[in-house]
């Protein structure tokens, strides 16, 4: 399929990730403001009840380098022009040190062979999303209209369905940038039987629930279980967010969108500038314990003891960093445990962070909308990109390239699998819109540029893993929603 006719076929779907929309639509009434409650800040949200989960409210809610992407030959991208923010909070102080130089970034020649394809696992998805394991052989496919398909897999390494999971349609709103956002199983799955999945619902809000598998049948979630651990109230309908992964640490981290508006070159981004606040949960970075709810009242959820703002009177103690734009889908290193955070860009960059093990970012300031990718949000804000937030390790441009337009990436994993050992301490990612699939060196320095590993025509909504560290695709495009596995064999 040419890239112009899967890009037609994707206006006919709503694009989930995609950041460029079209004007910003006018958001639902917010409810007023109260304290939050228990260990555990947030409350039941209905907008008639739901305390301080306004983005206003005092308590919660939410010219640099080339392109960044090296194909053979590489080339830099046009010159950008950053839009020009909105309304906005004052930007935070940084440091006075030189802007980086719009340069060409050479790199060395590939250090892996390019004998890299996908074969296809299973097709007839709906808008699939997100694809995990829970310890075992299977795999979970999760469908942005609200289930969750569980895949067995044969004695020859193959897979077959093996039904719904779970099915929470009656709870979701699909579809756009909402629905079914993310699913995670608890360190102690097998024992216990818990798991997590994050949504949109009806009531216009961000929801985390848990959820039990059923004694009886391991292919099935109990229907009759579920603990509600928060819901927030949500401004706008872009930039959920949701995906969610247990660190190395046994907490659950959970990556929060800025709640803001979408990619049109003169909208205001994140107009409430929530990803820099830190009375607000959206675009952060947050670190909690489900499963020991001691808050009280609705806030089911312990906080852990060395959150970086735990005792900080004018911050939510669930954050861990901030800064964020819409961090889509992101990973741990199973084997070094660093955090690998991708962030959907606004007009114009998207960007990949590294933070590594052991402070795993603490109070990091991932820059938006200071900053998008490496370069400042507005240059009117003469913002420094090398002060006091972050810079990405790898960062592109939104340009056309051989596989297509860039526009949003979609984060992957640091391979540690055994199928494919040229891969092997590579961080691979992809881009939705141009279906291309990147490799950076993990242990390598910052800002390095990304090369194309594989040109595919798929829309790349998310990258999973397996028990055994092999890698998985889903396709977003509409009329061909399939997994596939990342496979390969070394070149000659």
């Amino acid at each position: 399929m040419s890239f112009r006719l899967r890009a037609l076929s994707l206006l006919g779907a709503i694009v989930l990730i995609v950041t460029s929309c079209d004007a910003a639509q006018q958001a639902p009434t917010a409810p007023t403001s109260a304290g939050p409650t228990g260990s555990g800040s947030q409350q039941s949200a209905d907008p008639s009840d739901t305390p301080d989960t306004s983005p206003s409210g005092s308590g919660l809610t939410h010219e640099p380098a080339a392109s960044g992407v090296t194909p053979e030959p590489s080339a830099p991208g046009p010159t950008p022009t950053p839009a020009s923010p909105g309304p906005s909070e004052p930007a935070p102080t940084i440091d006075p040190e030189p802007t980086p130089a719009a340069t060409d970034r050479p790199t060395a020649p590939p250090t892996q062979p390019a004998e890299l394809s996908v074969e296809l696992i299973a097709d007839g998805f709906e808008n699939p999303n997100g694809v995990t394991h829970a310890g075992d052989e299977r795999l979970f496919v999760n469908e942005q209209l609200g289930w969750i398909e569980v895949l067995e897999r044969r004695a020859d390494g193959s897979f077959e369905k093996a039904g719904k999971f779970l099915d929470l349609q009656e709870l979701v709103a699909c579809c756009g940038e909402r629905g079914l956002l993310g699913l995670a199983f608890h360190p102690d799955y097998q024992e216990k039987g818990l798991f997590y999945v994050t949504y949109s619902d009806n009531r216009h809000s961000f929801v985390l629930d848990e959820r039990r598998v059923s004694q009886d049948d391991p292919n099935r979630a109990d229907p009759d279980y579920r603990r509600q651990v928060f819901r927030i109230y949500k401004p706008y309908n872009y930039h959920w967010g949701g995906h969610m992964e247990f660190g190395p640490d046994g907490y659950l981290w959970l990556g929060m969108g800025d709640g803001g508006f979408g990619g049109t070159t003169n909208d205001p981004g994140d107009p409430e500038n929530l990803s820099q606040r830190l009375d607000s949960l959206f675009g952060k970075m947050m670190r909690i314990d489900p499963a020991d709810p001691d808050g009280e009242g609705p806030a089911t959820y312990g906080i852990p003891p060395d959150n970086p703002y735990l005792d900080q009177d004018d911050a939510l103690p669930e954050i861990w960093a901030r800064g964020l734009r819409n961090p889509w889908r992101w990973s741990f290193d199973r084997l070094t445990g660093d955090l690998w955070v991708a962030d959907t860009g606004h007009t114009m960059w998207e960007e990949v962070n590294r933070a590594q093990w052991p402070d795993l970012g603490q109070e990091r300031n991932y820059g938006w909308k200071l900053r998008e990718g490496p370069a400042c949000y507005s240059p009117a804000t003469n913002c420094d990109p090398r002060g006091r937030t972050s810079l990405p390790i790898s960062s592109y441009r939104h340009e056309s390239s051989p596989g297509g337009f860039r526009c949003a990436v979609t984060g992957g994993f640091v391979y540690r699998g055994s199928a494919y050992p040229p891969l092997e301490s590579r961080y691979l990612f992809g881009d939705y819109c141009s279906g291309e699939i990147f490799s950076i060196d993990s242990g390598g320095r910052e800002e390095q540029p990304a090369r194309v590993l594989l040109d595919t025509d798929m829309a790349i909504s998310a990258m999973g893993e397996d028990v055994d560290g092999e890698l998985y695709v889903t396709d977003y495009a509409s009329g061909a929603e399939s997994l596939y596995r990342l496979v390969g064999e070394p070149a000659d």
